[in-house]
């Protein structure tokens, strides 16, 4: 979502509550906040969405962990009700596209079959042997067979955030665009921020939402390290008929919580010539974006781009001649145990955050973004699994 930056000295001087980081955990609590009567600014350094939150893969999906999984499906409920209020072309589909977990192992994908009924029945797993996978997607290569699943919901990257960003601005929250901001404190409390080309916000709470740029913000002496960033190269293309009508994505037997092995391939990888990848792609709005990376460095996005070409190619063979109508990085916020750090930052009164959400951004982010709207407002504390001062 491009916007045009606001000076800093157009920033009111208070508030109740500043937001650091435009993205769309920061975009949706201060809509909510704002919606319960609380003055509320959003402070972001680029542009909204600037992050993962708009140059992700497109997709709400089941973060295949069960703590997370009513944080999906709150705001999948939420998104809906979004839709129905914003002015944006913002929509999210009644029912799911459908996720669809490739495997070349047929044993192997058998035996997630069965692995997802026993821990997601909500999900109808559903085994697609070899032969019957080109009639769900007649442009997918022959040979892996699949297991479908009961989510997905493709939308535009950048989509959802500008909504959140656009229906916060209705209810009277202020976006402050072009600054950074850092968090000011006195006698052990946050006082406000302070804007990185001159002045200040005071405010009786401030919530940290930048993403993997978090940790830097809660902690300037580096103790606090429980996010860090691993990055993501994703391209749009644009393919005959659309691109495939499902989610689809290269799947890793053994692993059901995606974010846990995002943060290990993270670990582990190297820089060389052939960074992990995993082939995934979602199609909305006519184009379809393909990814994707989970790199501990930032990487050289034109090899990554021939990278993500030649492996897709091999599940999908159109992408060879498809036309490239965008190429994006980020860096996604990665935490150390998959899950998300809610609520407030112990030490500090007044200093909360929500943050770590690794892929799972735009699956889980409204209905966390509500978790940390209630720590403000009603001093209410995140479940134990979510909460900022949990050990890991």
């Amino acid at each position: 979502m491009e916007r045009a930056p606001s000076a800093a000295l157009d920033a009111p001087r208070s508030a109740d509550v500043v937001i650091i980081g435009g993205g769309i955990i920061g975009c949706a609590a201060a809509a909510i906040m704002a919606d319960r009567g609380a003055r509320v600014v959003v402070v972001e350094a680029t542009a909204i969405g600037a992050g993962a939150s708009g140059r992700n893969l497109g997709a709400i999906q089941h973060p295949f962990d069960p703590v997370l999984a009513d944080l999906y499906q709150e705001s999948l409920s939420r998104y809906r009700a979004l839709a129905d209020v914003t002015d944006t072309d913002f929509a999210v589909s009644a029912r799911p596209a459908g996720l669809l977990l490739l495997n070349r192992d047929a044993d192997a994908a058998a035996a997630q079959a069965r692995r997802m009924a026993a821990a997601f029945p909500e999900l109808a797993p559903e085994l697609v042997e070899a032969e019957e996978l080109p009639r769900l997607e007649p442009g997918l290569a022959p040979g892996p067979s699949a297991v479908r699943l009961a989510t997905g919901f493709p939308i535009p990257p950048a989509s959802a955030t500008a909504a959140w960003a656009s229906v916060a601005e209705e209810r009277g929250a202020r976006l402050v665009i072009g600054s950074r901001a850092s968090v000011t404190t006195e006698a052990g409390r946050a006082t406000g921020v302070a804007l990185e080309h001159g002045g200040s916000i005071a405010a009786g709470a401030v919530l940290v939402a930048a993403g993997p740029w978090s940790p830097a913000l809660i902690d300037p002496g580096g103790a606090w390290r429980r996010i860090h960033p691993t990055y993501g190269v994703t391209l749009q293309l644009r393919l005959g008929d659309g691109g495939p009508r499902h989610v689809v994505e290269e799947d890793e037997v053994d692993d059901l919580n995606r974010a846990a092995a995002a943060t290990a391939r993270a670990a582990d990888a190297l820089d060389d010539a052939d960074p992990p990848s995993l082939f995934s792609i979602a199609s909305a709005a006519g184009i379809s974006t393909l990814g994707s990376t989970f790199l501990a460095n930032e990487p050289d996005p034109v090899h990554v781009q021939a990278l993500l070409l030649r492996r897709a190619a091999e599940f999908l063979p159109a992408v060879v001649e498809a036309e490239i109508v965008g190429r994006r990085m980020c860096a996604r916020p990665q935490s150390v145990d998959g899950r998300p750090f809610i609520g407030p930052v112990a030490g500090v009164d007044g200093l909360f955050v929500c943050a770590g959400h690794g892929p799972w951004g735009i699956s889980t982010g409204p209905a966390s973004a509500a978790i940390a709207a209630r720590a403000i407002l009603d001093r209410t504390r995140p479940r134990p699994e979510l909460e900022a001062a949990r050990a890991v």
